[in-house]
C-alpha cells in the first residue's frame, strides 16, 4: 500500500485539491481511499458529496481505524490547516510521501522554511513541494517560485500546477476535474495532476 499525504501548515495553498485530484487519479490504478482528515471543514467529504462523487472511496478519518484496508493500494490523506510542526514530522513518519502544495506567491515562498524546519531538524527526507495555483504566462512567478525553491535545496516535484477555474466548478458539481464540461483547461488541469502522479509512482 502507498500511503500519501498532503499537508502544509498554512491554508489555501491547494492541499483538497491536490488530495482529491491524486486519489481520484490513482483510483483508475486500484482501490483507493481518500481520508478527509479535517474534522473542522470536511473539505473532501464536502466536495465527494456535492455531486456524481469521486472514483475513490472517501472517509473521515474517524472512521479509518474500523475499516479493512484489504485490497486497498493506494492511502491519500486530505489533512487541515494549520497543523502544527510536530504533527507534520509525526505525518511523514507514517506516509510513504508527505506532499507540500504551495502557492508561488512572496508569502506562501517566505513560509516555507518555517513549514520545512521540523522536516529538516528530525531527519526526514520522504516530502516534495508541489508549486500550485500557478498564473499563466507572461507571468513568471511558477518559474520564480521553482528557482527559490531549489536555491533552498528544497525537492520539488517537476511539474507545476496551473491555475484553472476548472478546480472550483469540480469542486461545486462534485466531480475530478476531469470531469468538468464546457471549460478547456479543465483537460489541462487534470493532465498537470497526472503528471504529478507519474512522479508519486516512481
Amino acid at each position: 500500500m502507498l500511503r500519501i499525504a498532503v499537508a502544509n501548515d498554512k491554508g489555501g495553498v491547494g492541499k483538497t485539491t491536490t488530495a482529491v485530484s491524486l486519489a481520484s487519479l490513482l483510483a483508475g490504478r486500484g482501490r483507493t481511499l481518500l481520508v478527509d482528515a479535517d474534522e473542522k471543514t470536511a473539505s473532501a467529504l464536502e466536495w465527494h458529496a456535492a455531486g456524481q462523487g469521486l472514483p475513490c472511496e472517501v472517509v473521515p478519518i474517524s472512521e479509518l481505524d474500523d475499516m479493512d484496508l484489504e485490497g486497498v493500494e493506494f492511502l491519500v490523506f486530505d489533512t487541515k490547516a494549520g497543523e502544527e510542526q510536530g504533527d507534520l514530522v509525526a505525518l511523514a513518519q507514517a506516509v510513504d510521501l508527505l506532499i507540500v502544495p504551495t502557492k508561488p506567491d512572496a508569502l506562501s515562498l517566505r513560509a516555507m522554511p518555517k513549514t520545512l524546519a521540523p522536516l529538516l531538524e528530525a531527519g526526514v527526507t520522504n516530502y516534495r513541494v508541489l508549486i500550485t495555483d500557478v498564473p499563466p504566462a507572461p507571468s513568471t512567478d511558477g518559474h520564480e517560485a521553482r528557482s527559490a525553491l531549489m536555491e533552498m535545496g528544497v525537492p520539488v516535484f517537476a511539474r507545476d500546477v496551473r491555475r484553472a477555474t476548472a478546480f472550483n466548478k469540480a469542486a461545486l458539481a462534485g466531480i475530478p476535474v476531469r470531469a468538468v464540461r464546457g471549460d478547456q483547461r479543465a483537460k489541462l488541469a487534470s493532465m498537470d495532476y497526472e503528471l504529478v502522479m507519474k512522479e508519486v509512482l516512481q
